[in-house]
């Protein structure tokens, strides 16, 4: 576990109605009550302990890729993280975090070591990959964590969690269900090999991302889950079509919702993307509300056309109807 460089008088900053959009991809958003930017993990347990005193909920804000808040905003605390240490020691890699997803990928694959590079282009924090057990083309990073040091909120006390206690599903973990435990940091275990070769292969993954132009767009990247689905002539019919099995079940959300006929579909600023329907985009002028009632008429026509419900990827924040609180 990294040593905290902060001192004990090193005394957090607050700020209060500070808009939350421009620390989320999408954009949009209304401002915390309060706003404070930590850099270290005192500073962190500074903010927790703000929050409980006040008696106010408490909202961790990292690379606001898969975050969506309300026009209301959060009232409550949003505390930045920004703590953003990382080293290697023979296979392993451990990293804080605030450290950017895509520079961990970069730093496995300057070392020769393989078991990420599918991440690479993933937005984000490695906190927030770890917390959503991020993945694509199959591969997930909660398959190499071995261990998670995290904040327990209530007390304050920083325990080391192994990969078999993490509770790493699908798009989901442990510190998702469970708001009190904030990641802090978490150590990988990889694959020895040739740095060229690994590097390759993380290219690859990047170039296959950007063919699909979606970087340009304010959005948090695939909005809704891929479903489990029970209808066998469904899952024909997806097979079939796109010539490959699915994987455990799952049909992507993106193909369901191309077969509702949904693509740009649109309510005021916000727009089921024209390139990939499992993105929901702000076209520049969105409001939070038209984003989530977007997402809301989605789910409700696929549920309507194909018996198949959709759920949220995205975290929604301050919202009372029409979106869940955040797991």
């Amino acid at each position: 576990m990294f040593t905290d460089q902060g001192k004990d008088n090193d005394t957090i900053e607050l700020s209060r109605d500070v808009s939350l959009a421009p620390f989320t991809s999408f954009q949009v958003g209304g401002p915390a009550r309060f706003f404070t930017t930590v850099r270290t993990l005192e500073q962190l347990k500074q903010a927790l302990s703000f929050a409980r005193r006040e008696e106010v909920p408490f909202l961790i804000v990292g690379g606001g890729s898969n975050l969506l808040v309300s026009d209301r905003g959060f009232d409550g605390i949003a505390i930045r993280l920004q703590l953003k240490g990382i080293r290697v020691e023979g296979r392993r890699i451990e990293a804080q975090a605030g450290v950017e997803l895509m520079a961990v990928v970069e730093h496995a694959a300057h070392w020769g070591l393989g078991g990420i590079e599918r991440l690479a282009g993933i937005p984000g924090l490695f906190g927030g990959a770890v917390r959503g057990n991020a993945g694509a083309y199959g591969s997930c990073i909660g398959d190499v964590i071995e261990t998670v040091h995290a904040l327990k909120a209530d007390t304050l006390e920083l325990v080391t969690l192994t990969r078999d206690v993490c509770q790493f599903q699908y798009r989901n973990s442990r510190f998702k269900r469970e708001h009190g435990l904030v990641v802090v940091a978490a150590g990988m275990l990889l694959e020895p090999g040739d740095p060229e070769e690994v590097l390759r292969r993380g290219e690859a993954t990047v170039r296959k991302r950007q063919a699909r132009q979606l970087q340009c767009d304010l959005s948090a990247g695939s909005f809704f889950m891929n479903p489990v689905v029970r209808d066998p002539e469904l899952i024909r019919r997806f097979e079939t079509e796109q010539g490959t099995r699915c994987r455990d079940g799952r049909i992507p959300a993106g193909w369901l919702i191309d077969q509702a006929r949904l693509r740009s579909l649109r309510v005021g600023g916000a727009m089921v993307s024209p390139r990939h329907a499992n993105y929901l985009i702000n076209t520049g002028n969105a409001s939070a509300k038209e984003i989530v009632s977007l997402a809301g008429m989605v789910k409700a026509r696929v549920l309507a056309s194909l018996g198949v419900q959709l759920e949220e990827e995205v975290s929604c924040i301050g919202f009372t109807e029409a979106a869940p609180p955040p797991s």
